[in-house]
């Protein structure tokens, strides 16, 4: 899961609506409902407030005699829903390391039994990534690995859960040399069960001024010089950075005075110490909801950085808002080709 934090040659290398019924408002007179729920073929449309199985329906066609509450509880229905207090009261957990189950979304790769990068769960059958990732790996030998905590352990409480991968759509615009548009979706053989320590993370719909710290969780190294990556899921706390600072910063480095930040990146970090770092390449960099400091949305794809953890360096994230429509483009086109 490199970061691809040497940089050569620079890659160098939901919503947002609370749940607390079964449905949820996405506009006037409408609501997020499964599918089956929406009598009226036109009266339905995906939107980005709703959930990837739901789609936003007139509520006059809301059909009211399905039993939506049955088989999952509302907390487990809900995008972006943390476990603050974690999972299993004797998984010990240190500061900088994740909860059991804090964070359901987060997702560990492997190519051919290799742990080699991150990514999140944004719907039950597709994992959100970084490009850069794939390159010279086969999706016949990439496995998904969902609700895991120490990757070197197999005694926690819930069994995490593993699927392979039956396709992978890069986005086309990807461009290796810069990490520009550096994402892609892998998409299951089969989908993952909606638990409390699985399930999607919301993504976020549009850019927003974020002042509360945002958070990274991966298994990547601890700090730039460290040979091994970590075996239990770390927890990093980052501050956003705004484009002008973020790329002011960055010409400071070796990328030099010239150096430009592409549109499709965000920045975060730049705090000594406090920073995603190789093998966290993928990962999500998510924010809590303004309303909900237990529900984050997704913002960033860990893209690429210089080294790790120095003090006024931030580094780039794939902006996933700027993504949000290609991503549920993607997912669109995979429900319908499955039905």
């Amino acid at each position: 899961m490199s970061k691809q934090w040497a940089l050569g040659a620079i890659l160098l290398s939901c919503a947002l609506l609370g749940r607390g019924d079964p449905v949820t408002p996405c506009g006037d007179q409408q609501m997020c409902v499964s599918k089956d729920r929406c009598l009226a073929q036109m009266g339905q449309y995906r939107s980005a407030v709703c959930q990837a199985s739901e789609v936003c329906c007139d509520i006059s066609q809301v059909d009211e005699s399905v039993d939506v509450t049955e088989g999952t509880s509302d907390a487990e229905d809900l995008c972006g829903m943390s476990n603050p207090s974690g999972l299993d009261a004797n998984a010990n957990a240190s500061e900088d390391q994740a909860k059991f189950g804090e964070f359901p979304w987060t997702i560990a790769l492997f190519h051919k039994g290799q742990y080699f990068g991150g990514g999140s769960l944004v719907s039950q059958n597709a994992v959100l990534m970084a490009a850069h990732l794939l390159a010279d790996k086969s999706e016949a030998d990439i496995v998904v690995r969902a609700g895991d905590w120490d990757l070197s352990s197999t005694e926690e409480s819930t069994p995490h859960e593993e699927r392979q991968v039956s396709r992978v759509v890069k986005h086309e615009n990807f461009d290796v040399k810069t990490g520009s548009n550096n994402l892609a979706l892998l998409f299951l053989e089969s989908p993952l069960p909606r638990t409390a320590h699985i399930r999607p993370i919301c993504l976020a719909t549009a850019e927003r001024s974020i002042e509360a710290r945002c958070f990274v969780a991966g298994w990547g190294k601890k700090a730039y010089p460290d040979v091994d990556y970590s075996s239990i899921l770390k927890k990093i706390e980052l501050p956003i950075v705004d484009r002008d600072t973020c790329q002011n910063q960055l010409r400071q480095t070796r990328l030099g005075r010239s150096f430009v930040l592409a549109p499709s990146f965000v920045c975060a970090g730049g705090e000594k110490g406090k920073d995603a770092c190789q093998g966290d390449g993928g990962s999500a960099l998510f924010c809590p909801l303004a309303d909900n400091t237990s529900r984050y949305e997704q913002v960033g794809i860990v893209n690429w950085g210089i080294e790790c953890g120095t003090e006024n360096v931030p580094a780039t994230y794939t902006n996933v808002a700027q993504f949000q429509p290609w991503i549920e483009q993607q997912l669109k086109l995979a429900s319908n080709e499955a039905e």
